[in-house]
């Protein structure tokens, strides 16, 4: 990561923060109907993308992924349109929540705002560029309230078993919804979660980008 990516990144970030802003004013003042805030995630989800292929890889996303959204090539005026339900957003045509549906020309995938259900779904995506025999992965991004779920289960034990080119991003910000993460899980991280299935897993501070 040289000077000039590094200030792209941190570029990324501050954009993220401040359409995420713009959007909880519009929501505030009844214009924006549903609004799920990446306040605090910028660093984790700029620096996730980054580390993969635009283009290549598939990003199976969750409702807050704002900035992964952004850092893959989706505009401003795009996010804009999904959350005030404008002609011209090119996930789902503003027919679902806002940043919901897919974009195959960047590999997003966000097919529900029912957690954990993107998932299996990213396994499935995962096990087909293993059977096509294809130089590409899959990230699946969930929040630490999806780690309770079985589909996280299933979807970590099915990866594991067959050996998937997957990555299961999980965003903790220490709470699920609005739970603590001492009331929802056992307060271990999901990367120790990761070894019980057999598969490698680092816990990094989401705040530093060049960590993540």
């Amino acid at each position: 990561l040289d000077g000039s990516r590094l200030l792209d990144m941190y570029r990324q970030m501050v954009l993220s923060r401040a359409l995420d802003e713009r959007v909880w004013m519009l929501n505030r003042q009844g214009k924006a109907a549903i609004v799920a805030s990446a306040q605090g995630h910028e660093a984790a989800q700029i620096g996730s993308a980054w580390a993969l292929e635009r283009g290549k890889d598939l990003f199976y996303i969750y409702y807050r992924d704002l900035a992964v959204l952004l850092t893959l090539g989706i505009t401003p005026l795009e996010i804009m349109s999904g959350f005030l339900a404008k002609e011209g957003e090119p996930l789902s045509g503003a027919r679902q929540f806002p940043t919901h549906g897919a974009y195959p020309k960047y590999g997003i995938v966000n097919l529900s705002n029912v957690v954990a259900t993107q998932i299996p779904q990213a396994v499935g995506a995962a096990l087909a560029i293993k059977m096509k025999g294809e130089d590409s992965v899959v990230i699946t991004y969930f929040g630490d309230g999806a780690a309770s779920v079985g589909e996280c289960h299933e979807g970590m034990n099915f990866a594991a078993v067959h050996k998937l080119p997957i990555i299961f991003f999980c965003e903790n910000n220490g709470y699920a919804i609005s739970v603590p993460l001492s009331k929802q899980m056992a307060v271990e991280s999901i990367a120790g979660r990761a070894e019980a299935y057999g598969m490698p897993g680092v816990a990094v501070d989401g705040r530093d980008i060049a960590a993540v």
